[in-house]
């Protein structure tokens, strides 16, 4: 959990609006208007108070990751300091107390489901009677019973299953299927728990997007890539691929795993990413040459490897060339 401050509170610490504006050159980082995070520790002494408290157990820096975490952490901070903020609600905030619901993104952040990219950096709610865009503030009227609403924490939010839901209706499936796969891959709910919530729900155009992403769901896939590739073979017209296929050697041992297999036609689609060749515990180096080993055991059994980058899962022509590939092989095979 990271050390969140606002203006007000430093102010309260005794510091100026010059003092604030240093500290973040240094220890703070500003997320939005009023609101700012501890990044470490500085050599200005006047600072130990905002950043003392990142000693204790509880907090930990806010800091740069150069992945998508950098887009993401911002954005938990903002649904930190308003579900505080309405939490401790005075004067004009207690209109909003028992009424704003997070939903969508960001309550798929506080139920900690994977956002595979950041599609919206601001806090989204749902609170009745009222439609409005902020800077930060995504407000949605909506009416949300009280059966598909929660508290985590502080956070009254949506559900696991209405967020999806909500997810599903409003965004592409390149961000609902991932979440759809690993809520069900990890059994935190059910594609029959899901359609049931989604029974309970009033009429909306989305519903055939989510029904759509359902269909799409599939929860042998383990990682969100691999979620994005499969809406991308659904979007192409590609057919046929299995995820998480298993190649055997002749004592039954398991040689390898591929992210996709086609088996009538011999093609493997295989996402790659850094975490691929460390997550072992293995240096890169090592993973890599394992991996060329694998690499040539299938090409020896006829498989063609294809292999796309997180990038590519965002351009057209990698899914064209496999497309291709795929009708020339089933030809010829």
């Amino acid at each position: 959990m990271y050390l969140c401050m606002t203006t007000d509170k430093l102010y309260r610490l005794g510091f100026s609006k010059n003092e604030v504006r240093r500290g973040e050159r240094c220890c703070l980082k500003r997320i939005a208007r009023g609101r700012y995070v501890a990044t470490g520790t500085c050599e200005d002494l006047r600072h130990e108070t905002i950043w003392a408290a990142l000693s204790e157990e509880d907090f930990e820096e806010f800091g740069h990751s150069g992945d998508m975490r950098d887009e993401i952490e911002p954005l938990r901070v903002l649904i930190r300091t308003r579900a505080e903020r309405i939490h401790t609600a005075s004067g004009r905030w207690r209109v909003t107390k028992g009424r704003e619901v997070f939903s969508h993104l960001s309550a798929a952040i506080v139920h900690d489901l994977p956002i595979a990219y950041s599609a919206e950096t601001r806090v989204e709610v749902f609170r009745p009677n009222v439609s409005r865009k902020y800077r930060f503030l995504y407000v949605r009227n909506r009416e949300i019973p009280s059966a598909h609403r929660k508290m985590v924490g502080i956070c009254a939010v949506t559900t696991m299953e209405r967020t999806l839901i909500d997810v599903a209706r409003d965004y592409a499936p390149d961000i609902s299927v991932p979440m759809l796969d690993e809520a069900i891959r990890k059994r935190r709910t059910s594609r029959w728990r899901v359609e049931a919530v989604l029974d309970e729900c009033p009429k909306a155009r989305g519903d055939s997007a989510v029904r759509r992403a359902l269909d799409l769901t599939d929860a042998r896939r383990e990682a969100p890539s691999e979620s994005i590739a499969a809406v991308r073979f659904f979007e192409h017209g590609i057919t046929g691929f299995e995820p998480q296929v298993e190649f055997f050697g002749d004592r039954g041992e398991v040689i390898a795993r591929v992210d996709f297999c086609h088996r009538e036609a011999k093609l493997i689609v295989e996402i790659d990413g850094l975490e691929k060749y460390t997550m072992d515990g293995r240096s890169p180096r090592l993973s890599i040459a394992a991996e060329k080993a694998r690499e040539a055991a299938l090409e020896a059994r006829g498989f063609k490897i294809n292999r796309l980058t997180f990038g590519d899962l965002f351009r057209t022509a990698p899914f064209e060339r496999i497309l291709g590939e795929l009708a020339s092989r089933l030809r010829t095979g």
